[in-house]
Parts: structure tokens; sequence; C-alpha cells
């Protein structure tokens, strides 16, 4: 589970109770919510707030709080567009009374909350809807009617202190001009005396057209309810009986109900907590083979997950509500537990855990914490993106129950991309991309017109990126049809020499990634930091844009300009010239390895500057730049065509440079020498063998004196940068496979799976273990590929230069160790050679990229040959059955 970041929405409450995400719009959640939150009040009026979501905002980081209500003891919430306007009105109990043993018994009642289609307007008319003591409870939905905006009430009791008596469930249905309507609506007792201490209540919205359905926690346990439109008659259904009834305990059954979805079942599982304000969790699962949705017709079987402990003198725990949501993209929803605190104080029982389904049917979920912050209810949605589920949670503070000592509203914002700082830079760190089902966006800089993100979509997903933006690949590969109906493709590097555009135009609005998913630097318009050209650098400052759900370390932190030459590194070079640098930022994988990703820093060079030719004896890194702006026209990398000795780099020739421009918004291609595999040539002391080069700003052009050139500089371990490497026919799709020789029958696998660099890959009789089976995938940007050990997670390589009659070895770090592990793989036909495998299956011979070896195999070890030998060089690829891998 990735990381949830606290924000603090509203700080140094009074009292703390209910918590709702409320969508102001009733737009489809085109819209991010803003959150409803009030407490009970007390010996206080209570006020009732809304706090207005920020996020489509960019340019605000604080939640508005705008107070829509002043009530007598509120309870519940749910809303509705009442009106039918296109926006939602709030629906809310309120009256309740002190406490379940002094209720008001004229009270009890709910009403509406007009939303008045203004969210800075506060005091939002109330409405009357209707009235029964100690309402507790209220959803609205379509229960015994489709045409009409109805509300479901519950009623915790009938009467002060008892605890025995059923209380009613009251369906009240909307008349046709609500807004002109005082009296209340009509009202239905559905189930008059059939369920007592109902503390909360979920519903099972339709799907089909259909009236909706109500999951109720009670002492009775857990029922569905529903109204039958044969016999137009209500029916229940008890799921299972929760917590068993005990002598001196008066709280038995259930106590909170949420239905969590399970891939394509609406209805895989349900959650609960035992019993009334209780300490235990619980969840029931159906039978196997129950239809996707089926809820009343199903066999549920009870799983108790975790028991917090003995209960305080008054029979009460800690929990105060559950909800199911998919809050990791997986397709399969999480069970959140709040936790409102204890006396004494105890971090087991105070807080957010969630609870992730591991074997279903077992009743097996995995148990890990997401908050410290008291919580006494959760309320979860897209706060921020469309892309992730965040939640919200309010303390609880209720005298005569529990009080938190710092009642609060706290957004947990979903994190996939975290950061910190280091000196004066900013590591990011992201997730790989194939092990994620979220994607995240965190912006971090506006500057030269552009405000800068970091994003990480996941494979095979489709991400909306807004018109006239740029992107610049750090991993995996994007695509889309751009206005011409032509299919774009971009990865880490473009053809060697050339430059291509950074700039979407995407035909449907929309990127999408293939089975590598991908991380980018997105690059949008800003109305904030100047429009081009820049003829003074005090045009171009560089604001922080790192949102509120960081530290505040980070959030405060500058980005200067700094001259380059008052750099220390700059060794007293580049004196009196207009050439700024602003560093920078890391990026680097967020798993045990702490893979770096690419370093980036800013740069920008008035007219006619050189930065000076260079040729990174220091460190190795394949460097590509991204101009954002090209203030005098002609700026652009310069590279030497001659050996090193014969360049002279503070004083270079032109007849013995080349060059490229870079325009607005486009990106180069590699400039590094580079072997006949694909890989960047490593000098003795292990650097990128580089030509020496320079970005090297335009002369003046108009009547400004000055221009500047801002570009973006991107440092990448060694990567493949030769596009031009193909092989001809048909390649594999990216996947699973074991490698089967087509004369012997036998199987390339890594000896024992060991993952030590240099284990030779022998063949041998296939036994199924994940040491046969190889994960093969395409480079992005190229059409040849990589192969990795499902077992050892190590590469299939040989040693550079590669000579033939060389055993293939596994190994985790060819970059930096001098070995190659680009293959091509090029389809060879069907019946070219006798074989033991069925015909169907494609065979191919598996080439080193860029020569002419093979792989073939010598007594039981795989080794490289020229041409065909006693062994044939020919290859099946099996895919790999799921289950086993």
């Amino acid at each position: 589970m990735h990381a949830f970041q606290p924000v603090a929405i509203q700080t140094s409450r009074g009292d703390g109770y209910f918590i709702e995400a409320f969508p102001f719009k009733n737009d489809g959640g085109q819209s991010p919510p803003n959150v409803i939150a009030y407490g009970l009040g007390g010996s206080q009026i209570s006020v009732v707030s809304m706090f207005v979501n920020p996020f489509p905002n960019s340019e605000s980081k604080d939640w508005e709080q705008v107070d829509i209500a002043r009530l007598r003891y509120p309870v519940g919430t749910t809303y509705a567009d009442v009106t039918g306007n296109g926006f939602n009105d709030v629906i809310i109990t309120d009256e309740y009374g002190p406490s379940m043993d002094d209720l008001w018994m004229d009270g009890g009642r709910i009403v509406w909350l007009q939303n008045p289609g203004n969210s800075k307007t506060g005091n939002w008319r109330e409405r009357f809807i209707g009235r029964s003591p100690s309402m507790h409870r209220v959803k609205a939905g379509h229960f015994t009617t489709r045409d009409r905006i109805q509300v479901a009430g519950f009623p915790i009791i009938v009467r002060a202190g008892d605890r025995v008596s059923p209380a009613p469930v009251v369906i009240y249905t909307a008349p046709e001009f609500p807004e002109d309507n005082e009296q209340g609506w009509d009202e239905e007792i559905a189930f008059p005396d059939s369920f007592r201490l109902v503390h909360d209540v979920d519903i099972v919205k339709s799907t089909n057209g259909g009236l909706d359905q109500i999951l109720l926690a009670g002492r009775e346990g857990i029922n569905l309810i529903w109204y039958d439109e044969t016999w137009q008659t209500w029916k229940s259904k008890n799921l299972g009986s929760g917590l068993g009834p005990s002598p001196e305990n008066p709280y038995w059954g259930a106590g909170c109900v949420s239905l969590g979805k399970v891939d394509t079942d609406s209805s895989g599982y349900i959650g609960s907590a035992e019993g009334f304000h209780g300490n235990r969790v619980s969840v029931y699962v159906k039978e196997k083979n129950a239809p996707p949705g089926e809820i009343a017709n199903a066999k549920w079987t009870r799983h108790v997950l975790h028991d917090f402990g003995s209960l305080n003198p008054r029979h009460e725990g800690s929990i105060h509500h559950v909800i199911c949501a998919d809050i990791d993209g997986d397709g399969v929803d999480e069970l959140l537990v709040a936790c409102m605190g204890s006396n004494p104080p105890s971090w087991e029982r105070t807080g957010v855990w969630c609870y992730k389904p591991v074997d279903l049917q077992s009743g097996k979920f995995s148990r890990f914490k997401l908050s410290d912050d008291s919580a006494a209810r959760i309320a979860v949605g897209h706060f921020r993106s469309s892309n992730v589920l965040d939640f919200a949670t309010i303390s609880y503070s209720v005298p005569g129950y529990f009080e938190s000592p710092s009642p609060s509203v706290i957004l947990h914002a979903s994190s996939l991309i975290t950061a910190k700082r280091l000196n004066d830079e900013v590591v990011f760190r992201v997730p790989r991309p194939q092990n994620t089902k979220l994607a995240d966006e965190v912006a971090f800089l506006d500057v030269a017109s552009r405000k800068l993100s970091l994003v990480v979509v996941p494979p095979l997903t489709q991400y909306k990126i807004q018109g006239g933006a740029g992107l610049k690949v750090l991993a995996g590969r994007v695509i889309w049809t751009d206005l011409n109906n032509t299919q774009q493709e971009r990865t880490q590097a473009t053809n060697t020499f050339a430059v291509i555009s950074t700039v979407v135009d995407a035909k449907d609005g929309y990127i999408h990634t293939q089975n590598e998913g991908a991380v980018f630097l997105l690059m949008t318009r800003s109305d904030t930091s100047g429009q081009p050209p820049y003829s003074h650098m005090d045009q171009l400052k560089a604001r922080n844009i790192i949102p509120t759900h960081f530290s505040s370390t980070l959030r405060y932190l500058e980005f200067p300009w700094v001259k380059v030459e008052d750099r220390p590194w700059a060794n007293g070079r580049f004196k009196d010239l207009e050439f700024y640098n602003l560093t920078g930022f890391h990026v680097r994988y967020d798993d045990d390895s702490d893979e770096q990703l690419c370093h980036m820093q800013l740069w920008t060079a008035g007219v006619g500057v050189s930065a000076g030719f260079h040729n990174h004896l220091g460190e190795p890194f394949c460097e590509i730049h991204a101009c954002i702006v090209n203030g005098t026209g002609k700026g652009g990398m310069h590279w030497a065509t001659v050996p090193d000795g014969d360049f002279d780099p503070s004083k270079p020739e032109a007849g013995k440079t080349d060059s490229v421009v870079v325009p607005d918004m486009y990106e180069h291609g590699p400039l590094w020498r580079t072997r006949r595999d694909g890989l960047p040539s490593l000098r003795d002391n292990g650097t990128v063998d580089y030509p020496w080069h320079a970005w090297i700003a335009g002369g003046r052009s108009g009547s400004s004196p000055q221009s500047f050139d801002v570009w973006v500089a991107f440092e990448f371990p060694p990567l493949i940068a030769r596009r031009e490497i193909h092989s001809e026919g048909v390649s594999p799709r990216d996947g699973v496979y074991r490698l089967v020789n087509t004369s012997s029958n036998m199987v390339a696998a890594v000896r024992d799976g060991d993952s030590t660099d240099g284990t030779p890959i022998v063949t041998q009789r296939s036994n199924g273990r994940l040491e046969e089976m190889w994960r093969v995938n395409s480079v992005p940007g190229t059409n040849v590929f990589t192969m990795t050990n499902m077992a050892s997670a190590s590469q299939a390589s040989v040693a550079w230069p590669p000579v033939a009659k060389q055993v293939l070895v596994g190994t985790r770090s060819h970059a930096v160790l001098n070995t190659t592990s680009t293959w091509s793989i090029v389809a060879e036909g069907s019946n070219a050679i006798q074989s033991y495998l069925p015909a169907y299956l494609p065979s191919y011979r598996i080439q080193l990229a860029g020569t002419e070896l093979t792989w073939t195999t010598t007594d039981d070890r795989v080794v490289l040959a020229e041409g065909f030998s006693h062994c044939t060089p020919v290859w099946r690829l099996v895919q790999a059955p799921p289950s086993s891998v």
C-alpha cells in the first residue's frame, strides 16, 4: 500500500462527529468533492461547515470554511439533488438530544439544506422533511419509486434509555415541488418493529434501473431490506447475526456495515464492526459460486478479522465506522476502519486501520495502519485527482462517550509519489509503473510560462493531458493519435543527433501507456510565471508549487536561479556571462533498490552564451535536454565531430563541430557514442564516452538587446539509444515465457535461480519452476528486448565485446559491468526445423542486438554462435500460464 499524507483541513475544533464527501455539483463526479463536517454541539449550537476543495484551483492551498447551518445536536448526513437543478443539497438530522439516555422526544428532525449554487454562500435555507425521535442515520435513494428522491431515516431507539424496543425504518418521498413545501414529505413506515439499535446503514445502489436496497447494522446483526415491487411489500433477509448476546453487555449484533466490491462483483464481501461502538472487526463472505451482485439469495459466512480488546465499563469500544473502498486501484475494495480513541490513550485503538483481502474465501486479510489521528468517520473521494482516492477524517469528540484531545478535520492524501529534501534539492520517489494500478501527478515548479509536474501512469492506461502541454518521458513509453491521425510515440530518447517535439496534440486529449507504463515530466501552460521572450532574469523567477500534502520543509523551499560563475564547480569560469543554473530534482524508484531514474536541473543562457564544451569525465550518465523557451531562436546543442584529442574545448573551431537547434518545447536525441548493441560506449573509468559538446545560445535577433534560452537537463543512467536497431519479421509480444530449444526440447534457465552476477544460463528438462521462466520486454523506442529471469531477477547477458562460444550468464547490473543484455528476437517460421512442440508455436532466433551472434547450446550451457551449429539456434517462446508466475 502506498502512503497517505495528512493535510490539515481544520484544526482546533471544539468537537467532532460526522464527515461526508460532498459533491457540490451533481455532475457525475467530474468535480472533486468538498467536505461537510460538524460535531454534535453539546450545550452549544453546532456549526455545520462545508470546506471548499482547493484542488481544482492550484493557486489556492487552503480549504475555505463556509458555514451552511447552525443546528442543535445534528447527527447523520447524506446528500441528493432534491430540486433537480444540478446542485446537490445536504440532508441532515438534528435535535437528537444529549445522549441515548437523554433524548429529545419531540426531536429527531430531518431537514434538507438548499444549495444556493454558489460555494461561497453560507447559511443555506432549511426545509423540513419529517421527524421521528432519536433519528440517527439518513440515506437518499429510490427505495419504492424511481420518480422522486426518497430519504430513508433510521432512529436508533424509540425512547430515552430503551435499548430493547424496536425502532421504525421510515421512508420519506419528496413532493413534486420540494422548494414550495414547508409541511414535510410524505412518509411510510417500512419496518415498524423489526430492528433495534441500528447504528449504521449502507445503500446498495441499483445498477439496472431498479430500486435501491439497504444494509442495516444493529442488534439483529447485518440485514438487507428492500421493497418488492411485485408483491408491493417490504422484505428483509438476515445475512449474519454478528456478535452474540452476553448477559453483561447490552450491545451485541453489529454496529457498522459497508459493502465491498471485488473486481466485477459489486457485492464481493461485507465489512462490519461489532457490536455497537464495538471493538471487533469482521467480514461476511458469500459462497464461491454466488452470482456477481447477489446479496439476498447468497449464503454468507462470517469471519472475525481482529479484536481490539476489552470494552470500557460502559460496554463500548473504539470502532465507530467502517467503509469499503478501492484505495490502491487494484479492483478489490479494502476495508477501512475508523477508531475514535480510548482512555487511557492507545495507538492500537486510535486512527484508521486498513484490511486488505488476501484470500477472501478463507477470510484472510492483511492489516496495516493508515492514520494515527482519532477518526469518528471516514469520507472517501477523489478529492485531488480522478486518478486516485484520498480519504478524510474527523476526530471523535463527544462528551459522555470519548473526547479527542485535539479535534480536527484531516485529508489523508494518496501519495504514490513521495519526496524529501536533500540539502537544496528535492528527491522524488516514484513506484515502478508496472507495480501500481494508480496514476499520480505532483506539480513542483512554475517557471518560464510552464508548470512542471512529475507523473506516474500504470500500464495500459489512458491519461488526460491538457492541450498544448509537453511531456518528457523518464521511463517507459507513451503513445497518442495526433490531430492528423498519425500515431505518435515518445520514450526516453528519440533518434541520435535529432530533435522531436514534446508537445502532445492528442486528438482525444489522452496519452496511452503500453505494457511498461510510464514516468514523465509534464510541462503545462502557466499564466503565472510570465510569457516569453524574457529580456531580464527578473522575468524568470521560479515558484515552488509543491502541494500541501508534502512537508513544509519542501513547500517552503526556494528555487533561485544562481549565476553559474558563482557555483563552486565553475572554478572561475563563465565570468560576467548571462548564464544561470537552477538545481535540482532527483527521481528515484521507491523500492529496496533505490534506483536512480534521473536527475533534472534547469539552465538559462542569454544571447551568444556558450554553456562550455565538456564531455562528462566524472560521472556515468546519459544527458538529454528539453527546451522550454528558445528565446534566442537559434539555441541548441553543438558537438565535436573529430576525435577528442583533436578538439580544443576552450577554442572550438566551427569546422570541427556540428549542431542542432532545439526549438521551444522540443528535446534532442542522444549525443553520446554507442556500441553496436545500442548501449553507450564506456570509458575505462566507467563514464559514458561523449564527444565534446555544449549548449550555445543564438545570437541577437530583433530590437531587444537580450533574450534567454531556458531548458531542462535530464541526466539518466546509461540507456539504450539506437532506435535504428530492429529485427525483421514478427517479434513476440511482451510477456512471461519458457524458452524452449526446438531440437532438444530443453528449456533455458538461470542455474538454480541464483541471483549472483555471472551465474550461467543452462538448459534443463522443464520442471515448472520460476528459474525457467523469463519476462520478455521490448525496450521502449526500439525493436530489441531484454529477458529477465523470474527467479533470479537477472537479465540474460554476455560480456562486451562479444565473441562466439561465450556462455550466457545472468546479470543484474549490466550497464556498469560492461556487459550487454539487449536481444533481437527474429521470427524463423514454424516448420524450419523438426520440433517436438506444436507447429502453431512460432520459432525465433535470439540474436545479440547489433551482431550476427545467436543463442545456441553446447552441453548444458547456452552460448553464442555464429550461424548454425550442431545444435539448432532456434527457440520457441511458450507463454507461461498466469498461475505459474
